[in-house]
C-alpha cells in the first residue's frame, strides 16, 4: 500500500519508486459541491436555463404570424410540470406564473 497526501492505493503492480498522480480527492464523495476547491470560481460561470414548453400543431408560419393576444395549445397537460434544463441535463420540473406583469418560472421538484 502507498499513500500521498490525496489518495491511498493498494496496487500489486505497483515498485517503490512508482508515484501516484495526486488527481483525486481524499475522499471519494463530496456531500456538497459547495465544498470542492474549484467553487469560488465554478460558481460565478454563466449557464442557459430552459423550461421549455413543447406546442402541438406549431409551424413555422404560426411563428411568422404571431400577433400579441394569440394562444397555442401545448403538448403537455395543464397539470403537468414543465421541465427545467441546463444543456442536456434535467435539474427539475416547474411551473409557470404571472408576477408583476411578467412570466415567472416558479421550480415545484428537483430531478
Amino acid at each position: 500500500m502507498e499513500k500521498t497526501g490525496l489518495i491511498t492505493r493498494t496496487d500489486s503492480t505497483m515498485t517503490a519508486d512508482q508515484e501516484i498522480p495526486e488527481t483525486a480527492p481524499a475522499t471519494s464523495w463530496m456531500r456538497h459541491i459547495e465544498e470542492h476547491p474549484s467553487w469560488s470560481v465554478v460558481s460565478r460561470l454563466p449557464v442557459t436555463i430552459e423550461a421549455a414548453i413543447f406546442l402541438s400543431r406549431f409551424r413555422v408560419r404560426d411563428l411568422l404570424g404571431l400577433a400579441e393576444g394569440q394562444v397555442f395549445e401545448s403538448a403537455l397537460p395543464d397539470t403537468e410540470d414543465v421541465p427545467l434544463k441546463v444543456g442536456i441535463v434535467q435539474l427539475g420540473w416547474t411551473e409557470f406564473e404571472v408576477v408583476e406583469q411578467k412570466i415567472a418560472v416558479r421550480l415545484t421538484r428537483l430531478a
